[in-house]
């Protein structure tokens, strides 16, 4: 598929075709990655940040913190923290 590639301010930049877009999962807010090898252009769709309920779910069952952080998590408040 050819696509026209425009100024874009000092840059340039071209239009990915919707058809292409939905494959890869991209919309308007996706971030990806430019990368050359050997005069080839990749793109690459990087994943979407997590959110913090997906985050403390892929806590494993059990988990323990390291010995050197185990004792800063159970500590106590020293002076104003707001917990």
């Amino acid at each position: 598929m050819d696509v026209q590639i425009n100024r874009w301010g000092n840059s340039l930049g071209f239009r990915i075709p919707y058809k292409i877009a939905q494959q890869l999962g991209l919309d308007e807010n996706s971030v990806v990655e430019l990368a050359t090898v050997e005069n080839v252009l990749t793109i690459t769709p990087k994943p979407k940040a997590s959110k913090l309920d997906e985050l403390l779910a892929s806590i494993p069952e059990g988990f323990q913190y390291p010995d050197d952080s185990a004792a800063f998590i159970q500590s106590e408040p020293l002076g104003r923290e707001l917990l």
